[in-house]
């Protein structure tokens, strides 16, 4: 005789998996309206023809919840297939992608149109794919209206699971440059909401970028993902009296909201933030000066706490010339 073991249901959670359902479904028919009618289509194969940047970051993004799905079964760890899935559906197509689609198709050429719908095909193809063993009947449902140029499998129960042979596409690079990219995105989204900016107020944003970075590189990431900001990327100077997001020691952005602030507010938010990083700057000095400091610490966190105390003493330096430039406002 076994004895059994109760299982707390967080029923919070359940209700969560039926929003994403929703999403599932709501984010599969909004893109199938980018592909004209009587129009078919087929995966991108392994070679893949020339597309933008973000175009190759969803197909990185695909290949790697491809692999992680499978190493997931292989190792049936369930809750790392599972959040994988989830990821690639809910963060990488939904938040991003779909939203950086939507003026490539209002004004980009047709070579770009044409290189985001094979893009989005492949990524909506696949992402079903990989979802089916968990949600077997949306998934049949949204496979089934999908444009396919070869029909020849009447279901997706049948249909051969995405592998890492059908998804050579991994740019670990070109996925750092994004997330750095979106980090902007975010801090600008953030202190837009702080302000209670509405959609309809465009904000203008001045980005700097030390030179030991990819600058023309980043800078093109961002103006393609500029419309998730509400924003539009300038190349010229920023004038004084822009707020100052600092996103790395080697990266920050002044957003020009001249006239829409409070100037001390921001003052006293950067204060706060000044106050914390001085404290993290003395920890680390205080650690590192210790005697024994170079005997019993490890090399591995020796070195990161060199740099993190370099990067937060960058940080610090930026922020007081934030401060300075807000009071001249």
């Amino acid at each position: 005789m076994t004895q059994g073991r109760d299982l707390n249901l967080d029923i919070l959670r359940v209700q969560g998996y039926r929003f994403f359902c929703n999403k599932l479904w709501n984010a599969t028919k909004f893109a199938l309206m980018y592909f004209p009618n009587e129009t078919k289509y087929n995966v991108h194969s392994s070679s893949l023809p020339a597309l933008s940047a973000m175009d190759r970051w969803m197909l990185s993004r695909l290949a790697l919840a491809v692999q992680k799905v499978n190493a997931g079964f292989q190792q049936y760890d369930f809750p790392a297939a599972t959040t994988h899935c989830y990821n690639l559906w809910l963060y990488d197509l939904c938040d991003v992608y779909l939203e950086y689609l939507k003026p490539v198709f209002a004004t980009g050429s047709e070579d770009e149109k044409a290189g985001a719908r094979q893009t989005l095909y492949t990524t909506l193809e696949y992402g079903l794919k990989l979802l089916s063993p968990f949600m077997p009947f949306v998934t049949e449902e949204l496979y089934q209206r999908l444009p396919r140029a070869d029909t020849s499998c009447p279901s997706i129960c049948v249909a051969n699971y995405p592998t890492d042979a059908d998804t050579p596409w991994r740019l670990e690079e070109l996925e750092s440059d994004v997330d750095t990219v979106l980090k902007m995105v975010h801090l600008i989204r953030s202190t837009r909401s702080e302000y209670n900016l509405t959609n309809k107020q465009k904000t203008t944003a001045h980005v700097i970028i030390s030179p030991e970075l990819n600058v023309e590189h980043l800078r093109a990431l961002m103006r393609s993902l500029q419309s998730l900001a509400n924003s539009e990327l300038s190349d010229e100077q920023p004038p004084t009296g822009c707020s100052i997001l600092t996103v790395s020691d080697k990266i920050e952005v002044h957003l020009v909201l001249k006239g829409l602030i409070d100037p001390q507010k921001e003052i006293a938010k950067l204060e706060k933030k000044k106050e914390s990083l001085s404290q993290t700057i003395s920890k680390l000095q205080q650690a590192m000066a210790a005697d024994d400091y170079s005997v019993k610490v490890p090399a591995e966190v020796q070195k990161t706490n060199t740099e993190k105390l370099s990067q937060s003493q960058g940080e610090l330096e930026k922020l007081d010339k934030a401060m300075a430039t807000l009071k001249l406002m």
